[in-house]
């Protein structure tokens, strides 16, 4: 996930539009790493970067996020910084960070040292990577959202997800005991049937975001 500091301007937007937009890519990239089992590297592109663009009330914000609703979320934060104005500010960032999170933190200095955690492919090629692809928007089609006007799928997935939920609180309620009857095994398979049903239930409420569109 690529964030181009030097595009957030506080002064050219409305209150509460690049935190809802915030909120939207975290959970965004959090999804896609989800379905692939792994987790994603936020990537902080400082090119550009100057005073118009120091949001400490945004920054601030941002990082409460990532530290309470997706600390775990994320393998690794880079910041690839060319400028001096970065390291003030970096020293009052870091301390807002979760320690875990904090530790997970990197600075990448050029495009060598950002290899160590972004393969050269895909790097964009205007950081020196040789990933040369333009984003486009994709239009949505008539079948992309198509089981959100399904009642009655939505309804079977719904229940699966209670099922679920009940099965997993169970299973946790007796290993919160301590009784001699916990099977961890039985918690560990609960959990992954929790996760499937919501899953399962995610396209019966969430429209398809591009990306979503394009990996088709």
């Amino acid at each position: 996930m690529v964030v181009r500091v030097r595009l957030n301007v506080a002064r050219e937007r409305g209150e509460g539009t690049v935190e809802r937009f915030a909120a939207y890519a975290l959970e965004r990239a959090a999804i896609l790493a989800r379905a692939h089992g792994e987790r994603a590297t936020l990537l902080y592109d400082f090119t550009g970067f100057k005073l118009d663009n120091i949001d400490t009330a945004f920054i601030k914000t941002l990082v409460t996020m990532i530290n309470e609703t997706y600390p775990q979320s994320f393998s690794a934060t880079v910041m690839f910084v060319n400028s001096w104005l970065f390291t003030g500010i970096w020293k009052l960032v870091r301390s807002w960070l979760d320690p875990i999170v904090a530790k997970r933190s990197f600075i990448a200095k050029d495009v060598e040292q950002l290899s160590a955690f972004v393969d050269p492919s895909q790097i964009m090629s205007d950081m020196g990577g040789a990933l040369k692809e333009q984003y486009s928007f994709g239009l949505p089609t008539g079948d992309d959202n198509a089981l959100m006007l399904d009642a009655e799928g939505r309804r079977k997935a719904e229940d699966a997800l209670k099922e679920a939920v009940a099965a997993f609180d169970k299973e946790t309620g007796v290993w919160i005991s301590g009784s001699g009857s916990y099977d961890a095994q039985s918690r560990i398979e609960a959990a992954a049937r929790f996760s499937d049903a919501a899953l399962g239930l995610d396209p019966y409420i969430r429209a398809r975001f591009t990306t979503e569109r394009r990996s088709k």
